[in-house]
């Protein structure tokens, strides 16, 4: 198993639009961090993934495209920019993973039954392996989280500390 950590979507302008998203973000804010820490301590890829709505924005450089403060990601992570809910719809974000020999994906971020969910699918059809993060998924309600951590494969950080 070679896997990349995809950190999807916890830009400003996405948790300041739903106070719901924003606290379920901030109650899995340290799970993302650990997940982070251990791609990063392994030396495995992690990838920043953000969405430019055509309508809404936001647009790279402002305050609201940017990830929440608290999300432990640096600039040297890649950065993939995507205009549809799948991350890998008219992205270079496949290329990039075959380029790192990437055969497995764990997911986290937002939202669990948005974004996170359409990249999940669009990882199967890239012939990937796909994992939620578990606790690792925010959404607009808890119910939401749950369905996803339901209906998906995921993997907790301490199963993938074992693993690595």
């Amino acid at each position: 198993m070679k896997p990349a950590l995809l950190v999807i979507d916890v830009q400003n302008k996405w948790l300041n639009q739903s106070p719901g998203l924003k606290a379920s973000l901030e109650l899995r804010v340290e799970v993302i961090n650990s997940a982070i820490a251990l791609f990063r301590e392994k030396g495995l890829p992690i990838i920043r993934v953000y969405h430019i709505d055509k309508g809404e924005g936001p647009m790279p450089g402002t305050d609201e495209f940017e990830f929440l403060p608290s999300i432990g990601t640096i600039d040297s992570d890649t950065r993939v920019i995507k205009n549809y809910p799948n991350a890998f719809n008219k992205t270079e974000l496949a290329g990039i993973l075959q380029q790192k020999q990437v055969d497995t994906v764990i997911l986290c971020g937002l939202s669990a039954t948005a974004c996170v969910m359409a990249t999940y699918v669009g990882a199967e059809d890239q012939d990937l392996h796909p994992f939620l993060l578990r606790d690792g998924v925010a959404a607009g309600s808890e119910q939401l989280v749950k369905f996803a951590e339901e209906i998906f494969e995921t993997l907790s950080v301490g199963a993938l500390t074992l693993i690595f």
